[in-house]
């Protein structure tokens, strides 16, 4: 298979793509962006939360499943900002969802740049969503402090397998998977698919597909 360079807009919903040496899989459209996620995990694991002095000791947990300001979402933007540069300004910074598991909404919506996916997510995405070769973490806890029973030092969970589990955030036994929204408008690199192949071998729903995919690319906001 060839490769060939085209405007992310036009790249289906579940095909994959790269930019910058990385393989990301396109999971939807977002007006001048596309949401997207690694193909895979980063390769090391790590644990969710760090020892931050600021924080109260780990018996209390206080906010440790908040995915903001912890090391997982350290480890995913350093990524992208010292190994990536390229990716990172066709960022488009989106607010992310920290709503707990049990509806708890104490954790906000914070701006990101470069994230984990959330558990709705995940469900939503799971049917184009590639297995992966590690274990990796989502970005929602299980609930917080203000949460009767509350157990603020829990989060979400992949196995490799794809089934979902909650652990705690002090384990470093997953990795993180980066997911983010760049601009429809970037040049993206995808796998040709047979040149010879003639326009009576595509579907209907391909055709139409293409010419949504062709509007997409010349959509301008302004």
């Amino acid at each position: 298979m060839k490769m060939k360079d085209l405007a992310l807009a036009q790249v289906r919903r579940g095909e994959r793509f790269s930019i910058d040496g990385v393989e990301f899989v396109k999971l939807e459209d977002d007006m001048d962006a596309a949401f997207a996620v690694a193909a895979d995990t980063l390769p090391e694991c790590c644990q969710f939360e760090d020892d931050d002095a600021e924080r109260e000791d780990h018996n209390n947990y206080e906010d440790h499943n908040n995915y903001a300001g912890s090391l997982l979402s350290k480890t995913v933007e350093r990524w992208l900002r010292d190994k990536h540069p390229a990716i990172f300004s066709a960022v488009v910074e989106r607010p992310i969802d920290l709503t707990t598991m049990d509806g708890m909404t104490d954790y906000g919506k914070p701006l990101a740049v470069a994230r984990a996916l959330t558990i709705d997510e995940y469900r939503k995405h799971r049917s184009i969503l590639p297995l992966t070769s590690k274990p990796y973490w989502l970005a929602t806890g299980w609930t917080t402090n203000s949460s009767p029973y509350s157990d603020a030092g829990v989060a979400y969970c992949i196995r490799a397998g794809g089934t979902v589990l909650s652990y705690s955030v002090y384990s470093a036994g997953f990795a993180p998977r980066p997911a983010l929204y760049l601009k429809s408008s970037i040049l993206v690199s995808v796998e040709t698919e047979d040149e010879d192949k003639a326009l009576a071998d595509y579907s209907d729903t391909d055709l139409i597909d293409e010419l949504y995919r062709r509007r997409r690319s010349t959509y301008d906001p302004d």
